[in-house]
């Protein structure tokens, strides 16, 4: 998909500076992936009764927010009063905390690592998304780019987006010129981070199925995680 598909894609809920729906995503036999099945996007400081109302009309029957325990008393998400709402934070505190970060050079280098360090609280957010109702997911973080771009690019690589696309939908521009961004770590500019992450997962893995399968999921379950992206 070219850039300015991507780009089209942006703009799913309005009133969130970064989101955007991975449908019409190329898969493999000239198949692309549905549209309202994944949405990503960020959580904003405050939306208007307007944008509240299109976002709850969407139809979500699962919003998974991967913010810490922190962020979501500190803001709470605007979708928190859905049925199918679950705080699922992806960075274990714990781990994380023993882990020094700094040490690494690149903001790939900080998602590969992510993928051990955290892996306990990742395998919870793929069964989730696994054993979730068959409609909408809405997948949040505090700026929709790092711990939501992470599993998304997971999600797409495990469905058989090739890996260019990926990287392309991550680094695609948000639908708002003043997007927030991540301040514990380097911006985003490019794909690159996907790439190493990814590209990791290969070496380490063999593939994403693989990863899961370290992470303790069954095929059952990366079966259901294959099907929420197909036809």
């Amino acid at each position: 998909m070219d850039a300015s598909g991507l780009r089209r894609s942006r703009g799913a809920l309005p009133g969130f500076a970064n989101s955007g729906d991975v449908g019409g995503l190329p898969l493999p036999g000239d198949a692309a992936v549905p549209a309202r099945r994944i949405v990503r996007a960020n959580t904003p400081e405050r939306l208007d009764a307007d944008d509240l109302a299109t976002a709850e009309a969407f139809g979500f029957e699962t919003v998974l927010d991967l913010r810490s325990r922190e962020e979501v008393l500190a803001r709470p998400h605007p979708l928190a009063h859905l049925p199918g709402y679950r705080a699922l934070p992806l960075i274990d505190p714990a781990a994380e905390a023993r882990e020094d970060v700094s040490r690494y050079r690149t903001l790939g280098g900080i998602y590969r690592s992510s993928l051990q360090r955290n892996a306990a609280h990742i395998a919870a957010i793929f069964r989730a998304l696994a054993t979730a109702p068959r409609g909408p997911v809405l997948i949040s973080c505090h700026a929709g780019l790092d711990r939501t771009g992470m599993v998304v690019a997971l999600l797409l690589d495990l469905a058989g987006v090739d890996r260019e696309t990926i990287e392309a939908d991550y680094a695609a521009p948000p639908n708002r010129p003043h997007a927030p961004t991540n301040p514990a770590g380097p911006e985003r500019r490019d794909g690159s981070p996907i790439r190493e992450m990814l590209a990791h997962v290969s070496t380490a893995y063999g593939t994403t199925a693989g990863y899961l399968r370290w992470l303790g999921l069954d095929d059952a379950t990366i079966g259901a995680l294959r099907e929420r992206l197909d036809r």
